[in-house]
């Protein structure tokens, strides 16, 4: 509810916020922007994990297409291709984990998966398949490189949308998936999360108290941000928890 608060929330403003566009394709600016805005609320409103699979990819197609055609400077189209690819090939190994839950438990559905108890070592294997999709959408180190290129060459209502929604979709599927499908393999991989996140934070800081571009030192920022994010989500602990949401 909170992330589909925040959409509908942010949307309208970015939309006001190009009031003074001057790019051509108006048309095409604001359908990317509103088909964008769907299918996020359609990621944010689903139970079941193929379809969410569907749709947290399908975030990517818009978005490619703002930054491609509508960026700001001369490496947008550079940029275009590595927001795309390095989320896409992570999410790969995603689509491979929900086709084994489905062959092992017949259905894809939430509410049916929360009952199954897969085994420790299977809770591992998928736990790594999930984490290679979310950690490039969060993005934690070292996936985190297509994030300043994107940022810095998308429209400003793009870099808001960025920063303001698609980070946090990597934190919303650990929070709604990771933990709470594979809890046991979670607390096993809790360490390396530590350690990525930790260090994630320390090295974007640095890089980003050496930034002269604006929008760069967002993107820095904002990994720095999203890690410590993730810290909270794997303390095991309520507060921790809370801490990350807000």
């Amino acid at each position: 509810l909170f992330f589909i608060l925040l959409t509908t929330m942010i949307f309208p403003l970015c939309l006001l916020a190009s009031w003074s566009f001057d790019k051509g394709g108006v048309k095409m600016y604001l359908i990317s922007f509103l088909s964008m805005e769907l299918v996020l609320l359609l990621v944010f409103t689903n139970l079941d994990l193929l379809f969410f699979y569907i749709f947290f990819e399908a975030v990517l197609i818009p978005m490619f297409l703002v930054i491609g055609i509508y960026g700001s400077r001369q490496r947008k189209i550079r940029a275009a291709y590595m927001f795309f690819l390095y989320t896409l090939l992570g999410s790969l190994f995603m689509l491979v984990g929900v086709v084994y839950i489905y062959l092992f438990a017949g259905s894809t559905n939430y509410e049916v998966l929360s009952a199954v108890a897969f085994s420790p070592y299977d809770q591992r294997w998928l736990w790594l398949a999930f984490f290679a999709s979310f950690a490039a959408k969060v993005p934690m180190l070292p996936v985190h490189i297509w994030l300043p290129e994107a940022h810095v060459e998308a429209p400003t209502a793009g870099s808001v949308i960025l920063a303001g929604i698609l980070l946090k979709l990597g934190s919303y599927g650990f929070l709604r998936f990771s933990l709470g499908l594979f809890p046991e393999a979670s607390v096993y991989f809790t360490p390396l999360i530590f350690s990525l996140s930790v260090f994630g934070v320390v090295y974007t800081s640095l890089t980003a108290i050496r930034q002269t571009d604006l929008k760069r030192l967002i993107a820095y920022t904002s990994v720095a941000h999203m890690n410590l994010v993730m810290i909270g989500l794997f303390t095991g602990t309520v507060i921790g928890i809370e801490a990350a949401i807000l």
